[in-house]
């Protein structure tokens, strides 16, 4: 659980992995497969523990397993990899953008001064274990009220809390602008589009 104001710890895996792995977690979990056991019943004859690995960010996915969890949970590919574009249509997709984003919004919060938290929770009008409760739950509802709440305490515009941002994705800032771009391509693409890249892509890897 979430505690505000906690020590950091260093982390020992790979944090590109590890973002990844979070979302795939988070894609399993809305596809309604609480555990990666009963995930794994759909994958075809992968290793035991190639899931777990991925989730826990101990290997870093191959793209033709991230298209095969993507088109199992019904989300996006390219989501799932660099947290970019939608996640997927419906009610569900705002909830997970809303709580990305405040999750980015604390942990802002929480790398400045000491009070910087105690006014970011008087400013959403929540107290410390009920702030921790939401981003510990990806599924816990932001409602409305709450939501522009959160933007008017942050100075954020009004519906920024349900659009999808880069920066809000750690994973994203470090990308050089060409591979933003490579990013944003695949994002707009439809789903014969992106099947076609990542062919290409995997043809040149291996003729590299």
């Amino acid at each position: 659980m979430t505690k505000i104001n906690s020590a950091k710890h260093s982390r020992t895996k790979d944090p590109m992995a590890v973002k990844i792995g979070k979302r795939i977690a988070q894609a399993r979990k809305m596809a309604g497969f609480k555990t990666a056991k009963a995930f794994r019943q759909q994958l075809p004859k992968w290793p035991e523990n190639r899931l777990s690995w991925y989730e826990a960010g101990y290997s870093m996915p191959h793209p033709g397993h991230l298209e095969i969890i993507a088109k199992i949970t019904g989300t996006s590919a390219c989501w799932i990899m660099f947290g970019l574009g939608p996640i997927r249509s419906g009610e569900r997709d705002l909830q997970a953008v809303r709580h990305q984003n405040l999750v980015y919004l604390f942990r802002e919060a929480e790398a400045g001064k000491a009070e910087t938290v105690s006014r970011f929770l008087l400013g959403i009008k929540l107290e410390a274990k009920q702030l921790a409760s939401y981003i510990d739950n990806p599924f816990k509802h932001i409602g409305e009220r709450l939501a522009r709440r959160i933007e008017k305490a942050c100075g954020r515009p009004r519906k920024w809390l349900d659009e999808q941002h880069i920066e809000s994705d750690g994973l994203c800032v470090s990308f050089p602008d060409d591979l933003r771009e490579l990013m944003t391509l695949y994002s707009e693409m439809d789903v014969k589009g992106r099947q076609v890249l990542i062919e290409l892509a995997q043809t040149i890897f291996k003729h590299s």
